[in-house]
């Protein structure tokens, strides 16, 4: 038997995602999507421990980042330090323009130094903390071809999977970008085309939105405008925001409002990641148990958004790139973007997905922002086809699961 465990933890206005897979061999496979709150700190912390004494002190396998906001990285570090290392770290490519406005996304509310260290230098900060391999993500040419979106998966063989030889041997089927190269061996370039899997078992499929180039520059220019310099970094970033703190907070906000208007493009650069078995969904069993005692639940597809700004045009995007139905029919458990901001989801995405179980907000109990908001809320009970909402707070976990029994 191979048990499958995947939880949302409890930490607050933030996300914490995490999978052990355990083979009867002993073998282990472990991933995370996100690690970082804007909540008390001792809830993400002792969800850390409680993670890495789950996993038995091993290593992380993959650590999925969805993208550069602090509630969503900001322990980041603390997770590495615990869990001693990890074998990829897979997460969106940001242009350097990208990086200064995450940068000061995050500088003006006053961050950490280790955050600002992580956008600064994504790649250093993980090699440093001991990830073996990076993968940054791109999103793939529009006009490009979505043959290899759509591979051939065999059924898995129930007695390879469930020798005792088995092993969680990952498969990267994904389309390389051999537009950079930045001459280091553990760092690599993809599209999201092609899926990421354990042999014949599990697939995590990726999706990165395309984002308006031409709003970011004008952002970049207003911002060079307002410091009166042609070309800056985040020292001199900084610098501004610490002598000015007023005058950039007061033009910054009425500078973004202008280019971006309810959308923040850092949360558009969010990987989405599908993950979900491979094939033959009827060897597997599912339960969740939280509230509803292992209570079955009816797919085995989950889908984490991060925050993107799920929409029309992001359906559209979405659904010409993953052209396989499975990716749509499949997902149980759907992460709501963005902690149910307004405007992060829409009307016909939920009317999209039909078969969810479970739509999850992440939120902080008290927090500022008044997420979830109610008319979100409003719009997944008046079209969802099935399912309940579930919120995922400081002081509720979301626990569910599999059991692949290699039996029908």
């Amino acid at each position: 038997m191979i048990d499958i465990n995947l939880k949302f933890h409890a930490v607050g206005q933030g996300a914490f995602y995490t999978g052990i897979f355990r083979h009867q061999n002993g073998n282990q496979f472990s991933f995370v999507y996100d690690c970082g709150s804007y909540s008390s700190r001792r809830y993400i912390d002792h969800e850390i421990s409680n993670f890495v004494s789950e996993s038995e002190g091993k290593k992380i396998d993959v650590l999925f980042i969805s993208h550069f906001h602090a509630d969503h990285v900001n322990k980041i570090g603390e997770l590495l330090r615990s869990a001693g290392r990890a074998e990829f770290a897979i997460l969106p490519y940001l242009t350097p323009e990208e990086l200064l406005l995450a940068y000061i996304d995050v500088r003006k509310s006053g961050s950490d130094p280790d955050i600002l260290s992580f956008i600064q230098d994504p790649t250093g900060f993980l090699l440093e903390r001991n990830v073996d391999k990076i993968f940054y993500i791109h999103p793939s040419d529009e006009n490009g071809s979505n043959e290899n979106n759509n591979p051939n998966i065999n059924d898995p063989d129930p007695e390879r999977l469930l020798s005792e030889n088995f092993n969680f041997k990952i498969s990267n089927g994904l389309q390389r970008n051999t537009k950079i190269d930045e001459g280091n061996p553990k760092v690599s370039h993809y599209f999201d085309v092609g899926i990421f899997s354990i042999v014949d078992f599990w697939e995590f499929k990726f999706f990165n939105k395309h984002r308006d180039i031409t709003t970011l520059n004008n952002f970049i220019s207003d911002i060079r405008s307002l410091l009166r310099i042609h070309d800056f970094n985040f020292n001199e970033v900084a610098d501004f925001i610490t002598t000015n703190p007023a005058t950039f907070d007061s033009n910054f906000n009425t500078i973004y409002s202008k280019n971006f208007g309810y959308g923040q493009l850092i949360n558009d650069t969010s990987l989405v990641v599908y993950h979900g078995p491979l094939a033959n969904f009827d060897h597997y069993i599912s339960w969740i148990h939280e509230w509803w005692p292992y209570r079955i639940i009816g797919k085995n597809g989950t889908l984490l958004t991060g925050d993107i700004k799920f929409d029309q045009d992001c359906l559209v995007q979405i659904t010409n790139k993953w052209i396989n139905v499975k990716y749509f029919e499949n997902i149980s458990i759907f992460q709501v973007p963005h902690h149910g901001a307004n405007h992060y989801i829409e009307s016909p995405i939920v009317d999209h997905y039909k078969n969810v179980d479970f739509w999850v907000i992440n939120y902080g109990l008290g927090n500022t922002h008044k997420h979830p908001r109610q008319e979100i809320v409003d719009i997944i009970e008046l079209h969802k086809v099935k399912g309940e909402i579930l919120g995922n707070t400081q002081v509720n976990a979301f626990s569910y699961g599999y059991f692949y029994t290699g039996k029908l």
